[in-house]
């Protein structure tokens, strides 16, 4: 009998990152690997990124799949859906599922992702309280504005967390009918990503589109109707009674460690790798929003994709050579293999006709010179923007309403460019003409 001298790559973990990082291997080496990919979602990756247009209803669920079942036959890539890895062992490099499913692998990364963070409140185990998360979670959302269609329904509708992912889910809410009030710990909406003039704007064009926004609220618990299973309102801390019949908490993410730390991987926050997506056992790998480089955490897709690029090379760099630890001290080319590095990542949001974008630093970080900044403010269309410098370097930048010079500023940004010109002149629109 032949046996196969291609190395065995489990991937846990079906979500952006996995799928990316097995097209990747195909696209560089094909078949280079003998691949299983494992899943606990009965279907195959898809577009986490969609969840809220889909809600929204611009967007139907087929535009979601990254990959159907058929790419992984044609490339002779076992795909397990539906079906979890529950234990892995590093001793005889094997993995056991949930159905006792065992398989066995050379190499192992971790795609594990994370799960939507949840109020530790009273009440969050009702039906209607909700997170959005996962394909099934943005059906039942679907399925409960529908039956807000109901003349005799409720229509009020709860979302705790006005950052990015909080906004998206309101308006899609509101675009499916229902009354929307937000719930927010901070001053502004998407607090992290915009200054407060910016943020005002936003909220009032919240409250233009009916969308309410509570801010510096904090959460007591949810309260249930008279059956006792169903959400009615959510309580805050002044006292304020807020009814609902829907909840979406959308406080972020918690990564996905339970099995990095049944291996004994270093775990913080994350799975710690280095900046090859190494972990601390030389034949395991993480990426996505599992792991963590020194401090920095994902959630976004353009870093997530970056990584399933370099970790594709190092895998393939790994099963043709034979090294086992990539490192500058002990490999030679090391420094030739691509190697994660943090960037300026952009944030974009459009809401109701109008656009948001923010990307790159709007504070100094603790014990370094302050950052200077300038805005310009067009009070006819209601347009603002605003830069930040350090010394003679745009570091940072806020848009709201016209964005057209959005992709200037980025560039600057990632490229440590001096803005040479006068700051008015670089803040005016259409900058990006001149340059």
């Amino acid at each position: 009998m032949l046996v196969s001298s291609r190395k065995r790559l489990l991937i846990v973990g079906h979500g952006m990152a996995a799928t990316r990082l097995v097209r990747d291997l195909e696209e560089k080496s094909p078949g280079q690997f003998a691949i299983t990919i494992v899943g606990d979602e009965k279907l195959g990756g898809y577009n986490r990124v969609l969840l809220s247009s889909l809600l929204a209803g611009e967007s139907d669920e087929a535009a979601l799949a990254m990959q159907d079942r058929s790419w992984y036959r044609q490339h002779d890539i076992q795909l397990i859906a539906g079906d979890a890895v529950s234990s892995i062992e590093l001793d005889t490099q094997s993995a056991t599922t949930e159905s006792g499913r065992k398989l066995n692998w050379d190499y192992l990364v971790l795609a594990t992702g994370s799960r939507a963070a949840r109020l530790p409140i009273p009440g969050t185990d009702l039906d209607g309280v909700m997170t959005l998360r996962t394909l099934q979670e943005a059906k039942q959302l679907i399925a409960r504005s529908r039956d807000a269609g109901n003349p005799e329904s409720d229509k009020n509708a709860v979302v705790v967390g006005g950052g990015l992912l909080g906004l998206e889910a309101a308006c899609a809410l509101q675009a499916r009918g229902m009354q929307v009030t937000v719930v927010h710990n901070e001053s502004w909406p998407m607090n992290r990503q915009l200054d407060g003039e910016a943020g005002e704007l936003l909220r009032r064009t919240l409250q233009q589109r009916g969308i309410g926004f509570n801010p510096e609220a904090n959460c007591v618990r949810f309260e249930a109707d008279a059956t006792g299973e169903t959400v009615s309102a959510l309580l805050l801390a002044d006292g304020r009674r807020l009814p609902c019949t829907t909840a979406v908490m959308a406080l972020g993410i918690i990564p996905e460690v339970s099995l990095a730390r049944q291996l004994d991987l270093v775990v913080e926050r994350a799975i710690v790798v280095d900046k090859w997506l190494q972990t601390s056992d030389e034949r395991v790998f993480a990426l996505g929003e599992c792991c963590q480089i020194e401090s920095e955490m994902f959630g976004l897709v353009a870093p997530i994709y970056q990584q399933a690029d370099i970790l594709s090379a190092v895998l393939l760099y790994k099963a043709t050579t034979g090294t086992e630890r990539i490192s500058p001290d002990v490999d030679n080319h090391a420094s030739v293999l691509p190697h994660y590095q943090r960037q300026p990542l952009p944030t974009r949001l459009k809401v109701s006709g109008v656009d948001v974008f923010s990307a790159g630093m709007l504070a100094s970080p603790d014990n370094s010179a302050p950052l200077r900044s300038m805005a310009m403010r067009d009070g006819r269309t209601g347009h603002y923007r605003r830069l930040w410098w350090r010394g003679s370097q745009l570091v940072g930048a806020v848009m709201f309403g016209d964005i057209g010079d959005s992709s200037h500023y980025l560039r600057m940004i990632e490229d440590g460019c001096k803005a040479d010109s006068n700051p008015a002149t670089l803040l005016a629109p259409s900058s990006r003409a001149a340059s």
